[in-house]
């Protein structure tokens, strides 16, 4: 797990389960860098917009969304402080991503007492990585979990969130199949496509219909009005050189892999991928 940290005022995220920056450039590089699972630690700034019991302190952390959204298409102006909008009324922090999953730490240490050095300027603006021995300090504090606030334009979010969390699954060989199922079995390599969004799953199955009914047996469709679908397929004599095709391609592709098998990239970026993937 990775982990990312981030300076704010105070808990307003237990009350908007968002995250905002002032610029895109800040929110892609979060998105670029996080992969589903990945967290978000908020820390109390030192100024006095933070209230004093709360300044210099890890205050807590959420799990994030994995599409930039627009804060005024989440919020209302009611819902946001009138210091950040500017003289002209535009909003100061209009990029945002949502919160998923979060917790509040109990009690909300000094952040010395917890990291092995203070945040740089990069944390203000943006958002700065942590070093994995500060990451196994933060998950070793006592945290509750946050009920967040139900807000219609996240639910829709926080469902894909879930459905699209990382799965993998072993190198196929008969010890493991078991009686009814062989490693050379015939099979097929495939691409799924979460629908018309540039998601895609890779993976391989002796029959990819009954393996693409599997993975949408659980997603609300009469909700997201989206589910995945077969977007490209290369049959193989076995199963082994339909994972070994699997791998080809999930090794070229990478840069745009966010949670082993998922991919999010360009329709062209994938074929291209595909294509090149077919032969060792």
């Amino acid at each position: 797990m990775r982990m990312f940290a981030t300076r704010v005022w105070g808990l307003g995220f237990e009350r908007l389960p968002i995250a905002t920056f002032g610029s895109a450039g800040h929110l892609n590089r979060l998105l670029r860098l996080a992969e589903r699972g990945d967290r978000l630690l908020f820390v109390g700034t030192k100024t006095e917009r933070t209230p004093d019991s709360l300044q210099g302190r890890l205050l807590g952390m959420a799990e994030i969304g994995f599409e930039p959204l627009r804060t005024l298409e989440i919020a209302t102006h009611a819902d946001l402080d009138p210091r950040d909008f500017d003289e002209r009324g535009n909003y100061k922090f209009p990029h945002a991503v949502a919160l998923t999953r979060a917790w509040r730490f109990v009690p909300q240490p000094v952040v010395t007492d917890t990291l092995s050095a203070q945040l740089t300027m990069l944390a203000t603006p943006g958002v700065e990585e942590l070093e994995e021995d500060d990451v196994r300090r933060v998950l070793a504090l006592a945290a509750e979990p946050l009920v967040l606030p139900e807000l219609a334009s996240l639910q829709r979010m926080r469902q894909l969130n879930e459905l699209l969390r990382p799965t993998t699954g072993p190198r196929p060989h008969d010890t493991t199949y078991g009686v009814q199922r062989s490693a050379q079995n015939a099979a097929a390599t495939y691409a799924l496509r979460f629908g018309k969004r540039n998601i895609f799953k890779i993976g391989h199955a002796e029959d990819v219909k009954v393996r693409l009914a599997a993975v949408n047996q659980h997603i609300p469709v009469e909700v997201l009005n989206e589910q995945w679908a077969i977007f490209l397929t290369q049959p193989w004599k076995t199963s082994i050189e339909a994972y070994e095709m699997e791998q080809r391609v999930l090794t070229r592709m990478e840069p745009s892999r966010t949670g082993f098998e998922r991919l999010q990239c360009s329709e062209a970026e994938l074929q291209s991928a595909w294509a090149a993937s077919l032969l060792p």
